[in-house]
């Protein structure tokens, strides 16, 4: 009970330490951080993603948000990060409904929002429907149709306003720009940070050991949750393979990484009680400290 007050504490310092103040717009990221965890509390609760009463979910994304510095301010990596926990959450709720027409809207309709920030959102939407088909058993002909107009809606909100305001120009400019493809290369790769790099292969690391760790438990969990767990997997490879190929959009890929990776790696630390699993969560604790060093810290 006192492990999600330590997190969020050690958060807050982490958020005020760098400048040693509060801006206007690192308290707004903190309050979308405070929204997105406050998410995958509710997630969690609702779907009993793990099976013991724990917070270790919202403390993991706690974590993990607060050394990366990028998140802190208000920008596309923190709204696009809180909208896809908020879509997750709305997509879970229709798990073989009858009717979840409102259920899939709501959830495309905060997909949409959040690939105005994040374009690899945008084309999730495709694999949104073959969650609904295959994992919660919940498509339906309306929520087809849902699902397009909840997606549209914000471009067309958008568009209406940059039409009103004479801003046509900016709008095709940005449309054109923001999902441009950029050609795979190494040296794309090579030229990222230190930082960049450390912080990259640290999330990577603890994500494929919640997913190696889920794969070979997964018999103890309920069907609902096992399919809500293979969409997080799902998720975090796609994120991995993105981050790969558009090094250039590392910040908004790396949110949206943590908000599918965090359920699997508290899964994890959660349900394991070996020496070898006490062991390495001392290290992760010892690699999340070098990405806070390395991200606040190392000039």
């Amino acid at each position: 009970m006192v492990t999600l007050p330590v997190c969020a504490v050690l958060a807050t310092i982490l958020w005020w330490w760098p400048q040693q103040a509060f801006t206007t717009d690192s308290l707004i990221g903190w309050g979308l951080c405070a929204t997105t965890t406050s998410i995958c509390m509710e997630t969690n609760a609702i779907q009993h993603i793990i099976r013991i009463r724990t917070r270790m979910m919202a403390c993991v994304w706690l974590v993990l948000t607060s050394c990366l510095s990028f998140m802190h301010p208000l920008g596309a990596p923190a709204i696009s990060a809180v909208c896809l926990a908020m879509s997750y959450y709305l997509l879970f709720r229709s798990y073989q409904l009858y009717a979840p027409t409102l259920w899939v809207f709501h959830s495309f309709l905060f997909l949409g929002l959040g690939s105005l920030f994040s374009a690899v959102l945008l084309p999730m939407g495709i694999l949104y429907y073959i969650y609904l088909i295959g994992f919660m058993r919940a498509f339906t002909w309306r929520g087809f149709w849902a699902g397009i107009l909840g997606t549209a809606i914000p471009y067309w909100c958008w568009a209406v306003w940059c039409f009103l305001t004479n801003k046509t120009d900016y709008l095709l400019e940005f449309l054109s720009s923001h999902f441009l493809w950029q050609p795979v290369s190494w040296q794309a790769i090579t030229s990222l940070s230190l930082a960049t790099m450390v912080s990259a292969g640290i999330v990577i690391l603890l994500s494929l050991v919640g997913m190696i760790h889920y794969l070979q438990t997964k018999y103890n969990d309920k069907i609902r949750v096992r399919m809500i767990l293979y969409i997080y997997t799902t998720q975090t490879i796609l994120f991995i393979l993105y981050l790969f190929l558009q090094p250039n959009e590392y910040q908004n890929t790396m949110s949206l990484l943590l908000v599918s990776s965090c359920p699997l790696i508290a899964h994890y630390f959660s349900l394991t009680k070996s020496w070898l699993s006490n062991a390495f969560f001392i290290l992760s604790l010892l690699l999340c400290g070098a990405m806070a060093y390395f991200n606040l810290w190392m000039p």
